[in-house]
Parts: C-alpha cells; structure tokens; sequence
C-alpha cells in the first residue's frame, strides 16, 4: 500500500544484533508515523514520529535511517 508522503520508509538498524526494525503499521498497511511531509528546507526543523517495535532489552544503541538523509546514531536508555 501506498503511504503518499510519509516516514514509513524510516529504519532502525541494530549492527550489533545484526537486526532492521521497520515502520509500524497498522491493520490497512498504513505507517504508524507522521505523513504529509513535502518538504524540508535546508537548516529547518520538521518535528515527526515514527513507531518502532522495540529491540531485545539490552539494546544500546541503534541507526536511525530515512531514505535520502544521513543516518543518525540513536543511544538507548532506561
């Protein structure tokens, strides 16, 4: 299903656990995230969300990745 203009194609990888955890989506394959986003201008802040399913417990760190944007470290905390 399509999600128009949304962050369903956002990821978390997990390289120590060698694990990708997708976008939730609910029971009509829509994204569990922010959708109609068109655009984001250079040096602008868009807040967003994105569910993820959780890593195993013990999990520290993981990637955060969105198609066409530079991954970003994500530290897991208590």
């Amino acid at each position: 299903m399509s999600n128009g203009y949304s962050l369903g194609g956002a990821a978390l990888v997990d390289h120590k656990g060698k694990k990708r955890y997708y976008t939730l989506r609910d029971t009509e394959g829509r994204c569990l995230c922010t959708t109609g986003i068109t655009e984001v201008a250079p040096g602008k802040d868009v807040p967003f969300f994105v569910q993820f399913p959780a890593p195993p417990e013990g999990t520290t760190e993981v990637e955060f990745s969105l198609p066409t944007f530079d991954s970003a470290t994500v530290e897991i905390t208590e």
